[in-house]
């Protein structure tokens, strides 16, 4: 009789329990705080929603909360189950269709709208507020009655369908330079070619005056309209790129948001698109919406959708499927004017920008994406909340990064060791499991 104790055989299996969670920046996730982003470890609805909940680095791959996807909906703020704060909510959609994304949360319900304002914090940059949807949303109509909160030049507040993690985004952007306007625009897994700018004809004052702004996404086609009158299409047959051979089509499932940040205090390009400088002497600044009306392409079944419980529940993955077939005819649909490529300036409120901090875009032809990695800290404790210092966008060069601090000796030391380990283990099952 071979000398294999259980002890033996139970730390084997830890090992290999330990080796099936993925590495969270310098991290390991725990069952108690599973789910990981940008290098934390986290139990609560920053960190387990499907949003930005990094399956592959978490504890297991089901402990970031489940995709809740599209229900038809009209949401009337101040209405039960329209909004809740991020802090208080649980993960099952039917409590909240809307959160706030970031503590400290400037987001409220008051007077029947949903407010959210852009305060000044000690080291004279604004912090925002964005609010995002809780159900996942891949084709159809999007509507919000809304006014913005664009006081002051350098002031943005946005309208946005986005998927974080690919980096598709189709949007409405307000900026203090110019409340006479709302300008459109789209990006294709985060290349931000800001040259596709289209500004809206005249609007009465979009901070003073709501207005009824309205996205319609199909697999064929994007209309912008404000107040019922659609202004620009986009049709993906011209969106294909021969060198790349790829329709450059936002199509991947995203979250609907909304939001104010400061782009005063981003680099010289985007606070010259914005306005310049806060003048904060004008303050308060307060984007409102009265409503969002969701029509979706695909319905979701409420039915099927289990609120997380212990470490989360099921499949967290966002679909990114893209069509690399030669371009065929697509229907034709409103719009007066057909996307041409013009326009000038514009950017994306991407996440280190619509998260409330000073963001960044030019009106260059592309630009860098650059998320600060959480890791890269002093500290390895796991921040209770997101906040602005835990993404930051410069958009003023010409290509996507991303940075992280682990220094690679280190992170192949480690992967070495768990290598080592892994053979341990199994050796261990393997000669249990012969015995």
């Amino acid at each position: 009789m071979k000398n294999i104790t259980f002890a033996t055989i139970a730390l084997a299996a830890l090992v290999q329990t330990a080796l099936a969670a993925g590495k969270c920046g310098t991290q390991t996730c725990s069952q108690s705080t599973p789910c990981c982003v940008g290098g934390y470890c986290n139990s609560n609805a920053q960190y387990c929603m499907p949003i930005l909940c990094e399956a592959a680095n978490s504890f297991s791959p089901s402990s970031c909360w489940n995709t809740a996807h599209c229900v038809k909906n009209n949401v009337v703020f101040g209405s039960p189950n329209a909004f809740a704060q991020i802090a208080d909510y649980d993960g099952n959609p039917a409590d909240a269709a809307f959160v706030s994304q970031f503590e400290p949360s400037n987001a409220k319900v008051a007077n029947g709208e949903l407010q959210m304002t852009l305060v000044r914090q000690n080291n004279g940059v604004g912090f925002g507020a964005t609010v995002i949807g809780t159900r996942a949303f891949q084709y159809g109509t999007v509507t919000a009655v809304m006014r913005s909160g664009c006081a002051s030049g350098g002031v943005v507040s946005s309208f946005i369908i986005r998927n974080e993690k690919v980096g598709d985004e189709i949007d409405f952007e307000f900026v203090g330079a110019d409340t006479a306007t709302v300008q459109s625009n789209y990006y294709w897994r985060n290349q931000l070619d800001y040259t596709k700018m289209i500004k809206s004809p005249p609007l009465s004052d979009t901070t003073l005056n709501y207005h009824t702004y309205q996205i319609q996404w199909t697999p064929d086609q994007i209309v912008w309209l404000v107040n019922g009158n659609a202004f620009r299409t986009v049709k993906r047959s011209d969106t294909w790129d021969a060198a790349t051979n790829t329709f450059k089509y936002p199509d991947s499932e995203s979250y609907i948001s909304v939001g104010i940040w400061d782009g005063g205090s981003g680099p010289k390009g985007t606070a010259d698109w914005a306005g310049g400088a806060i003048q904060w002497n004008k303050q308060p600044f307060v984007a409102a919406v009265k409503s969002i009306t969701i029509d979706c392409y695909y319905n979701g079944n409420e039915t099927t959708y289990v609120p997380p419980g212990g470490n989360g529940g099921g499949s967290s993955s966002i679909s990114s499927s893209t069509s690399t077939s030669a371009p065929t005819s697509t229907s034709s649909g409103g719009g007066s004017s057909s996307d041409s490529g013009s326009g000038s300036g514009g950017g994306s409120s991407s996440s280190g920008s619509s998260n409330g901090s000073s963001g960044s875009k030019t009106g260059s032809s592309s630009g860098t994406k650059a998320t600060s990695s959480a890791s890269s800290r002093s500290s390895n404790s796991a921040p209770s909340s997101l906040s602005e210092s835990d993404s930051s966008v410069d958009e003023d060069s010409g290509s996507d990064s991303s940075s992280s601090s682990e220094d690679s000796s280190t992170g192949n030391g480690a992967s070495s060791l768990a290598a080592s380990f892994g053979v341990l283990a199994s050796a261990l099952l393997a000669a249990y499991a012969a015995f």
